[in-house]
C-alpha cells in the first residue's frame, strides 16, 4: 500500500504531498471504491427494473396464450 507524505522544503516549510510506493493511497482507494459502489448501485437498479419488466411481459404473454 502506498502512502503520502509532505517533505520539508529548504526554507523549512512543508512541500506538497509526495506519493511513496506504487499502489493506491487510502484516499485514492476510497474514492475509487465510492465510484465503483455508485456504478454497481445503478447497475443493480437497472437490472431490477429490467427483471420487473420481463416478469410483466411474461405475465401478459401468458394471459394472451390462455385466453
Amino acid at each position: 500500500m502506498a502512502f503520502e507524505y509532505n517533505p520539508r522544503q529548504e526554507d523549512g516549510s512543508l512541500g506538497g504531498p509526495v506519493k511513496a510506493g506504487n499502489d493506491e493511497t487510502a484516499e485514492e482507494k476510497a474514492a475509487r471504491l465510492e465510484q465503483e459502489n455508485k456504478l454497481l448501485k445503478l447497475q443493480n437498479q437497472a437490472n431490477t427494473e429490467r427483471m420487473e419488466f420481463m416478469e410483466d411481459l411474461i405475465a401478459e404473454i401468458a394471459m394472451q396464450v390462455y385466453k
